[in-house]
């Protein structure tokens, strides 16, 4: 493989700290209202961290949230989300992300997002795996605080 840097030494990274160097980069650009960028650097932190908490023995956010909504319906009898099973749950809660990263052949070239909502829905999911696998986010705080003090700031 060429290189424009032939001397540069490799240099070993670990997944978790990958998927931290994403999330803090997405909570930048959310900061910055940049929400597509977030969408995919807190997608790709988040993904890393569930599984890495699966390989934890761990639950994910997305297999908690699922398993609440699969606990509401043993419960009541009520369908949450139109009934859909585990599987077509997370492929909706992921297809803003997947279609940010990726596009099939038959795919329209059109993208509908809800940029702010679905930039904010992402960090969070990301935010509680890190948490859930204690690696601090050192500008998580930054996050907070935006969404206490600007967040329902009309724009």
């Amino acid at each position: 493989m060429s290189s424009l840097r032939p001397n540069e030494a490799p240099v070993v990274y670990l997944k978790r700290e990958i998927a931290r160097i994403q999330l803090v980069e997405a909570i930048n650009f959310f900061l910055a209202k940049d929400y597509i960028p977030c969408i995919t650097l807190a997608g790709a932190a988040e993904e890393i961290f569930g599984r890495l908490l699966n390989n934890e023995g761990k639950p994910s956010i997305v297999e908690i949230s699922a398993k609440h909504i699969e606990d509401v319906h043993d419960k009541t009898g009520v369908h949450l989300i139109g009934g859909r099973p585990k599987k077509d749950i997370f492929n909706l809660w992921n297809t803003t992300r997947n279609s940010l990263k990726h596009h099939g052949k038959a795919e329209s070239e059109e993208v509908l997002l809800h940029p702010f909502n679905d930039a904010y829905m992402m960090i969070r999911r990301a935010l509680f795996n890190a948490e859930s696998l204690e690696i601090v986010i050192e500008n998580s705080q930054d996050f907070e605080s935006w969404l206490v003090s600007d967040a329902l700031k009309s724009e």
